[in-house]
């Protein structure tokens, strides 16, 4: 299992340069230092040298340019023109104050991002600067973007850094990042902060074309809450087929428990707002963590305010939103705070709520419309939640939410007995919980690995520079994939291109399973495990 860094930055450089010309000094000042040992300090320093006048030069220039290993170039797009009339909104965008601020004229216009031939199996996660990164500069300005990673290889395909306006700082990094059902559009999300003296944080939310890594719009959310105007920032980001077939994304803004307005977009439909959730429609809107069904026939939205958090007693729900109707269901249950994490059983029946106040975990029948179970999550502050590939275990990702934002751990649940999995109790060397290591510091969200045979998941970690892979057949952390450009991750989705650019399919991603056709081989692999276990 290697580990890589990123080179180190300018200062690193500079001090290296420091000591190499100290050398030098001393070589040429004798002391028995040959001449051949001489020459190969100075080559040094005059690579060194080179180097630092390479990253002036860029500095110099104005250019986002970042070395990316395996990841061909990188894209820096200039800063764009407002838009002055779209033809975009409609009554649902304007409803849930979602605005357009930018329309590229064509964003498939430009090479492949990649060789999909080559590299057909992708999985894509966001990125932003991580300071607790030893190799990064410590005044280095925040970035923002995402890249692309070969599930197979785990080699990096493709990274792409963005700023709406170059003369902004960069004040808040991408807490998610979704890809539309059919794996033609990106979407992630940031927030800049002009210098100006008064100027507050603006926060917007890009949409990429996946082939060329080009913006394609920009959006940003405002509208009037509780008397006044509120803009929120984008956090987690889903994609789904909903029950009639139509491809849907959903954006959901806001941190902490003051989630919303969500906007549920069609991708085909030049990714206009088809429906806007808002606190008319569900109310408190709580953590901004929505997970569509199995079928697509029901959004699920945690439900919450901050001043509920510290409540002893459940005071909250979660509500079952109906994607085709106006019906709204909410389901209140005990011990119920601050429900984050939200996953399915594929053939529909159970729905499994990470509670991170508590650091529970309930089970909600989906028929009965109320919650069956409570167990301990086995991790402090958990926050994301995925299923092995025959839903007998359940893996909770300890990121420390609520208290201190540190964890490092998946917790193990047994969902036969909806219970921690006991240590080694698969006789397989199992440990619970179990330490991911490396950089893993903040871990938040996990995801299934489509390829079954893998028996992995992947884990994105918000406050390490690494993406960790998982085997939960020998429970052992197989890979951790540096990031490009040395920054955190934070959400993910699975995509298969197995027949090029125009057949993608969005495999499964932090809310579970979205292919049809991988949902049936769940389905399948779960029944033989029930019919097991008698």
């Amino acid at each position: 299992m290697s580990r890589h860094r990123m080179p180190g930055v300018t200062t690193r450089l500079l001090v290296f340069t420091v000591i190499l010309a100290f050398v030098a000094a001393a070589c040429s000042g004798g002391g028995g230092i040959s001449q051949d040992e001489l020459d190969a300090v100075q080559g040094d320093l005059d690579a060194a040298n080179a180097q630092i006048t390479s990253l002036q030069d860029q500095l110099a220039g104005g250019v986002d340019t970042v070395s990316v290993e395996s990841a061909g170039a990188l894209f820096t797009d200039a800063a764009p023109a407002p838009v002055v009339d779209d033809g975009w909104a409609n009554t649902e965008s304007v409803r849930g104050g979602l605005h357009l601020v930018f329309q590229a004229t064509d964003s498939s216009a430009g090479p492949d991002a990649w060789d999909i031939a080559a590299h057909p199996k992708v999985y894509f996660t966001s990125e932003s600067m991580e300071p607790a990164n030893p190799a990064q500069d410590d005044e280095a300005p925040q970035f923002q973007g995402w890249h692309a990673i070969d599930a197979v290889t785990h080699e990096v395909l493709f990274s792409k850094l963005y700023q709406l306006n170059p003369a902004d700082p960069i004040t808040r990094g991408p807490h998610g990042v979704g890809v539309s059902p059919d794996g033609k559009w990106l979407y992630e999300g940031w927030c800049e902060t002009p210098t100006a003296e008064g100027s507050v944080q603006t926060c917007f939310v890009g949409i990429y074309n996946t082939r060329t890594g080009q913006i394609d719009k920009v959006l940003k959310q405002e509208s009037y809450f509780q008397f006044g105007l509120r803009s929120q920032a984008i956090h987690h980001i889903q994609a789904w087929t909903d029950a009639e077939g139509n491809d849907r994304v959903i954006l959901q803004w806001g941190f902490g428990a003051t989630g919303g307005p969500h906007h549920i977009l069609d991708p085909n439909d030049n990714n206009r707002v088809v429906r806007s959730i808002t606190y008319d429609d569900v109310k408190p809107m709580g953590h901004p963590f929505t997970t569509p069904s199995p079928d697509g026939a029901w959004v699920y939205v945690s439900m919450g305010a901050n001043f509920l958090r510290d409540q002893e007693g459940g005071v909250t729900c979660i509500a079952k939103v109906n994607t085709t109707t106006p019906e709204v269901i909410e389901i209140c249950g005990e011990h119920l705070n601050h429900p984050i994490g939200i996953t399915h059983t594929m053939d529909g029946k159970f729905t499994y709520v990470v509670e991170a106040e508590i650091s529970k975990v309930l089970k909600l029948d989906n028929e009965a419309n109320e919650f069956v179970g409570i167990t301990s999550a086995g991790v402090a502050g958990p926050y994301g939640i995925c299923l092995s590939k025959d839903e007998t275990l359940a893996f909770i990702v300890g990121k420390g939410e609520g208290s201190h934002n540190t964890g490092s751990f998946l917790g193990i649940l047994d969902l036969k007995d909806f219970r921690q999995l006991r240590t080694d109790s698969l006789g397989d060397g199992t440990v619970n919980p179990f330490y991911l290591g490396g950089s893993a510091a903040s871990v938040d969200h996990c995801a299934l690995n489509p390829d079954l045979d893998a028996n992995e998941v992947w884990v994105s970690n918000m406050r390490g520079w690494e993406t960790i892979v998982v085997n939960y057949d020998t429970w052992t952390v197989t890979d951790y994939v540096p990031t490009p450009n040395g920054g955190d991750t934070h959400g993910m989705a699975f995509v298969w291109y197995l027949e090029g650019w125009d057949s993608g399919e969005l495999m499964s991603d932090m809310g579970g399973p979205k292919s049809k056709d991988l949902q049936a081989q769940i389905l399948e692999l779960a029944a033989a495990a029930a019919e097991a276990e008698g």
